[in-house]
């Protein structure tokens, strides 16, 4: 049995306390913020404390936080025995350092605090100092029923801003494909089939052999039209801008 603290309220750290109440393996002994209204979402908890000092001895302490908040909260463990390990995309390993059991344990998905998630489908990106430790993360991941992934610091920093490329990005525009839809009285949903379809094929023989549209085609004529059609100023330069890189990919 892996005896466990949460530090953060935010929403990662909500879908893995569920995670970890959910398994056989995990003893999700408390769970800590600063707020006492946002620790309320964590009401089967034991324990839910808003001071560090009162923080249980455990095997590991996930610190859910944000990036820039790491650091002081590592600060705060000054003498903590246990593994302590954080789960950020973009944060070296180092900012941890000073504990002598150290790592990261990244889940990289997306969360969102009322999405159901699958954790056989969820990737773990996991990086320790020690060998044990790093044992026990890959303990930790199969737990959840999840798979582990040996990463290091750049390696996931890379990940990381894939991810806001294909995710943050991606999302951005799928808003305004929704604008688009909602300004002229048609289903944004009629999209959906679309997207799936890309998804599936970039994942199958890879993104750039997926691509096709007016850009890829060098099709001047429907370019002009399309951005003729577009009537917010934003829309015409991320329109203008995307369709300029795409040009520029397919002259390699």
């Amino acid at each position: 049995m892996i005896k466990l603290a949460i530090i953060g309220t935010g929403n990662v750290a909500f879908h893995l306390a569920k995670a970890f109440q959910n398994s056989e393996n995990i003893h999700l002994e408390a769970v800590a913020g600063r707020s006492p209204e946002k620790l309320e979402a964590f009401t089967t908890i034991p324990h839910r404390i808003t001071d560090l000092k009162h923080l249980p001895q455990v095997d590991i302490v996930v610190i859910a936080v944000s990036d820039a908040a790491i650091a002081e909260v590592s600060r705060q463990l000054s003498g903590y025995t246990g593994l302590i390990v954080h789960t950020s995309g973009s944060s070296s390993m180092q900012v941890l350092e000073s504990h002598k059991h150290h790592g990261v344990f990244y889940p990289l998905q997306t969360f969102s605090k009322y999405s159901e998630l699958n954790y056989r489908e969820i990737p773990f990106c996991i990086e320790a100092k020690l060998e044990a430790d790093f044992q026990t993360l890959e303990d930790l991941t199969s737990a959840l029923g999840a798979t582990s992934y040996s990463v290091n610091s750049d390696q996931r920093a890379a990940l990381h801003l894939a991810a806001v490329f294909a995710n943050n990005f991606g999302n951005h525009i799928l808003t305004e494909a929704q604008q688009i839809c909602e300004e002229r009285k048609v289903s944004f949903e009629l999209l959906k089939p679309l997207m799936e379809e890309t998804i599936r094929k970039a994942f199958s023989i890879g993104p750039e052999a997926a691509q096709t549209g007016p850009a890829k085609r060098r099709d001047t004529s429907t370019i002009e039209k399309q951005l003729n059609a577009l009537h917010d100023p934003e829309q015409k330069k991320l329109y203008t801008s995307l369709t300029e890189a795409l040009l520029k990919h397919y002259e390699r």
